[in-house]
């Protein structure tokens, strides 16, 4: 044997060597990782996305090992008919969805329990003066719309849209610009279950209103509801009566002070507190 086929020799045995001591290092690498991952356990995938209230089914997933360690039974679902036993009704997403992401509880809804002849219907409320975090799923509200003057509108006037109404959902604080002054605003989705007229009533005042507020309804009914409407004509005529009633006893009802001389009046000015 010459010198060369020595070498050649010796080189395989040093290349086996290594091969050797890379596939026992995969061997423990691998074998290190299964122990700190422990087992495998099956989620759902989407496989498309998938808008809010769509109905989710069997075609929209696929099946997807994760680690058994990062696995929340109580967060995601491994099998399509946990969906069914927990909605009970027709499952739908609860938001909008992406292709790739694994399906979680919290992302699954059941379709709304409209009965004939009703709607659903989402509008943006105003998460502060709107919601204020008081009013939840199955809440009874009323809807109060506020106009100011313009086109069509010769006062400012506020009005009672709809009463008593159920609140289906509501979704999580987003923000939106106001076009008016460019500042943001947190806002909220609030689904009502309501009929054909209701939703367009509410429709129209969402479009057109300079504010849109929610009151909470008592939980032992919504009692009189009052006036439907208060404008700024209201609030001069009650002004002109407590005038009248205080010269009638020879007293100033307080806040009608005369103007002095050549002083307009001001509508904004004769507003009581807090409207």
């Amino acid at each position: 044997m010459n010198p060369r086929q020595r070498r050649g020799i010796l080189l395989m045995i040093i290349a086996t060597i290594g091969g050797v001591a890379v596939f026992l290092t995969v061997v423990s690498y691998v074998g290190t990782l299964n122990n700190e991952l422990g087992s495998y356990r099956t989620a759902l995938r989407l496989t498309q996305d998938v808008q809010p209230y769509e109905q989710i089914t069997p075609d929209m997933l696929e099946e997807y090992e994760v680690p058994a360690r990062f696995f929340d039974a109580d967060t995601f679902i491994g099998d399509f008919s946990e969906i069914s036993e927990e909605v009970g009704r027709l499952p739908v997403a609860s938001s909008a969805l992406q292709e790739g992401e694994l399906l979680q509880r919290s992302m699954v809804i059941p379709a709304p329990d409209l009965e004939e002849g009703e709607r659903e219907i989402a509008i943006m409320v105003d998460a502060e003066t709107g919601v204020a975090g008081k009013v939840v799923r199955q809440s009874r509200v009323d809807v109060y719309a506020a106009f100011n003057p313009g086109e069509g509108q010769a006062q400012a006037c506020a009005y009672r849209v709809l009463t008593n109404i159920e609140i289906l959902d509501i979704g999580d604080i987003g923000s939106s610009i106001d076009e008016t002054t460019g500042d943001t605003n947190s806002v909220v989705p609030v689904t009502f279950r309501l009929t054909p007229e209701q939703a367009l009533n509410l429709t129209y005042a969402e479009a057109f209103a300079t504010s849109l507020r929610l009151a909470a309804v008592s939980p032992q009914g919504s009692g009189d509801p009052g006036n439907l409407e208060f404008c700024t004509e209201d609030q001069l005529e009650l002004i002109e009566e407590q005038a009248d009633d205080a010269e009638a006893g020879g007293t100033v009802a307080p806040g009608a002070a005369e103007p002095s001389a050549g002083a307009e009046e001001s509508p904004a000015a004769d507003q009581p507190e807090g409207e």
